[in-house]
């Protein structure tokens, strides 16, 4: 997934759903690190601001709720992404492809919210949107061994090494607790 972001210059915008996951605070911080900005989509929740202020600490230029999703496209109509990552499914890739840019790319890689995506017409036609998936374990199939994942190892190492990437925050929960650790997983 860190290859795709290649794809958009320093100064421009990601969109990305899931943005508290694991893979989104990798997201926000490689992003940062390469100079490009992110619009992140987070599940709507109490007190939204203390996980807002965590993400934009870690580089998130913009953090929106789910149920904030006008105040977003009015955001993206003025920057722009025309790379989205989508970890979710469902519903929530109606707004991100409606906040595309022309010609832009959905990348899904998950679905976490084990719905089908819904796919509107109008933005897709209008705007020739590209759809895309990421299946970790494919890419590896294809690329173990090679130049590119070495290159991919070394970056992450670099970042780490550099302070430019830290890891989620995270608490040890006893094997034996499956439901501490299912709801811990669930936040």
């Amino acid at each position: 997934l860190l290859w795709y972001q290649r794809r958009v210059r320093e100064g421009g915008w990601v969109l990305q759903n899931g943005a508290n996951s694991a893979v989104g605070r990798a997201v926000i911080q490689l992003c940062r690190a390469q100079g490009i900005r992110t619009i992140n989509v987070i599940r709507d929740r109490e007190n939204p601001e203390v996980l807002k202020s965590e993400l934009k600490q870690l580089g998130a230029d913009a953090v929106f709720m789910n149920s904030e999703a006008s105040e977003m496209e009015r955001f993206c109509a003025e920057n722009i992404p025309y790379l989205a990552l989508n970890m979710v499914c469902g519903e929530e890739t109606a707004t991100l492809l409606n906040c595309l840019g022309n010609e832009g790319q959905l990348i899904t890689y998950g679905c976490m919210s084990m719905q089908p995506m819904v796919i509107p017409f109008r933005p897709m036609l209008s705007k020739d949107i590209t759809l895309q998936s990421f299946w970790r374990s494919r890419w590896t199939k294809q690329n173990a061994r090679t130049e590119q994942e070495w290159r991919m190892f070394e970056d992450i190492a670099r970042y780490f090494n550099t302070g430019g990437l830290t890891l989620p925050p995270l608490r040890r929960v006893s094997l034996f607790d499956c439901k501490a650790a299912l709801a811990e997983g669930n936040k």
